[in-house]
């Protein structure tokens, strides 16, 4: 069996509508990270269901600030992934979306997708990179530990009311300082 063909990362203006089409961004939930949620690999079951965003990225910054990037990931010409960055209402690089493709996980694309935008944020004069997931992502909480991202806190009810209430909202730094 060969190897896939290498992982190329590069900012782009946009993603076509029909690459975004053809790649499954959602994930599978059938545990959470225990609390106090600051160990990954500390796991229960919650009831399994499949969860996709419905990513946007055709809109994905706040063009005002200038302060705003969309990367893509490819191989073989085919959209593997992307990450949306954009400046936080705190001076803080934010970390508004990042997707990879389902056929695409555990080949570094994540990993990559990450390196780029500390990339960015560092030449872009950031000294701190936020973003936030849920509890029952663990998949995605242990990349961006082994990103060097930390669990900075958590809340409980930003979903309440909603049909994801029950998720616990997890919000991981990157200091780069």
């Amino acid at each position: 069996m060969e190897p896939p063909d290498p992982v190329h990362i590069s900012q782009v203006d946009a993603l076509p509508t029909a690459e975004l089409a053809a790649c499954d961004f959602s994930f599978d939930i059938s545990q959470a990270i225990v609390f106090p949620y600051d160990d990954p690999s500390q796991l229960h079951p919650v009831p399994s269901r499949r969860k996709d965003y419905g990513f946007d990225p055709t809109d994905p910054t706040d063009e005002a600030s200038g302060r705003s990037a969309l990367f893509a990931a490819r191989s073989d010409g085919h959209l593997l992934g992307y990450v949306c960055m954009s400046e936080c209402w705190n001076g803080m690089a934010e970390l508004a979306e990042i997707a990879v493709d389902r056929r695409a996980r555990a080949r570094g694309v994540a990993a990559a997708l990450l390196a780029s935008v500390e990339v960015w944020a560092r030449d872009t004069g950031f000294r701190l990179i936020r973003l936030e997931t849920q509890s029952n992502n663990p998949a995605a909480c242990r990349a961006y530990a082994r990103a060097g991202y930390v669990l900075g806190g958590f809340d409980r009810k930003l979903y309440a009311g909603g049909t994801d209430e029950d998720d616990v909202a997890l919000f991981w730094y990157r200091d780069l300082r």
